[in-house]
């Protein structure tokens, strides 16, 4: 393991929860930016997930209640943060 890897993972630890969140992990291991930058690099790692969920048997509550479904509607009716409006 490289002196980086050992770092990030002393990082993560030291975060417990909040570093379990993939997107916060994005953040905090500096791979994104911004909030909205890390949820759309996650949400494009992710899709094929999704796409393999709506394939399944899961309920309409369940797939509503699916921290993907919600992700990708929150974004969907958020206003950008580069928005002219």
């Amino acid at each position: 393991m490289c002196i980086m890897e050992r770092d990030i993972d002393a990082l993560m630890s030291e975060f417990g929860e909040l570093a379990a969140d993939p997107v916060a992990r994005l953040l905090l291991t500096g791979q994104a930016r911004t909030v909205d930058e890390a949820e759309e690099m996650y949400l494009d790692a992710s899709l094929s997930e999704f796409f393999a969920l709506l394939e399944t048997d899961i309920s309409d509550d369940d797939l509503a209640r699916h921290p993907l479904s919600q992700l990708l509607l929150s974004r969907g009716s958020r206003p950008r943060e580069d928005s002219i409006l």
